[in-house]
């Protein structure tokens, strides 16, 4: 089975250097696609219509733009300011050319559990999507206050049923929590708009503080990943693979090294994966 090499793609965040430098790294060692970071818009000095015509003469396509945090099931007093917020977020996504913006789950420790309450906010939330022709994806962060699990969050997503919001999955979180890679099977594969990749080592450290610092890419580490895909593509995923790896190392290597090695990794773990 051929992997689907125009759905590959990887973060910005994995790389050092300039942003010209790190797209053109993509590009050469054969990703399609990049996830975006709101600090990406405005990291050069040179301005932000700069930035747009370096993202555009990349040819890379978005596979989402990043990122919005602690919204849904935050205080009822402060709720519209967020939402005004994640409305001007929602504008540099569009001027970005994205058609999708990632939410992380809340990780405030007072934000509200309530699935009604975290419902509504999420269904304000996808029409102000809807009226930019947007999408929103819900991540579970594995350190989140109450949408820890992917498959709580998924519960969420499936009761709103809102055409414009879907999830974001990430291997790395699921595999944090040792959650099954299995149970991808009994998700919507229409409602997962971007499955996240990343590998952890066996190590005993605090899980935001692992997943911020020591990801590794696919077979560097010890996760499950073979059956993440399978369980993916079981089911007739058709969205973005993107490599989301957090790392110091990798950053102070050569760029056009690291992209090399990034591609070969997800090329490899899809080989072993669909038994290529």
């Amino acid at each position: 089975m051929t992997p689907p090499l125009h759905r590959f793609g990887t973060t910005t965040v994995l790389f050092g250097g300039e942003l010209a430098g790190k797209l053109d790294a993509m590009r050469a060692a054969g990703f399609a696609e990049t996830e975006f970071l709101l600090r990406d818009l405005f990291e050069s000095l040179r301005g932000v219509d700069y930035t747009l015509g370096v993202l555009r003469e990349s040819g890379l396509r978005i596979s989402t733009f990043q990122l919005l945090r602690d919204l849904e099931g935050a205080p009822r007093d402060d709720i519209d300011r967020r939402l005004g917020i994640a409305d001007r977020i929602l504008d540099l996504a569009a001027l970005c050319g994205a058609d999708t913006l990632s939410i992380a789950a809340n990780t405030e420790p007072h934000c509200s559990g309530d699935p009604g309450m975290i419902a509504e906010d999420l269904g304000r939330l996808g029409d102000l999507a809807a009226a930019r022709g947007l999408r929103i994806a819900f991540e579970s962060l594995s350190w989140a206050t109450h949408l820890a699990d992917y498959r709580v969050g998924w519960e969420i997503i499936r009761r709103l049923n809102h055409p414009q919001v879907g999830l974001m999955l990430d291997s790395s979180h699921i595999g944090a929590l040792g959650l099954p890679m299995s149970d991808v099977r009994d998700l919507d594969p229409a409602k997962i708009f971007v499955a996240e990749i990343a590998d952890l080592p066996r190590v005993r450290l605090d899980i935001a503080e692992m997943s911020r610092h020591y990801r590794l890419l696919p077979g560097e580490g010890v996760l499950d990943l073979e059956e993440y895909l399978r369980a993916l593509e079981a089911i007739g995923f058709t969205g973005s693979y993107s490599l989301e790896v957090f790392n110091a190392h990798y950053r102070t290597s050569d760029p056009n090294e690291v992209a090399r090695r990034a591609h070969a990794s997800m090329t490899a773990l899809w080989e072993r994966a669909m038994g290529a």
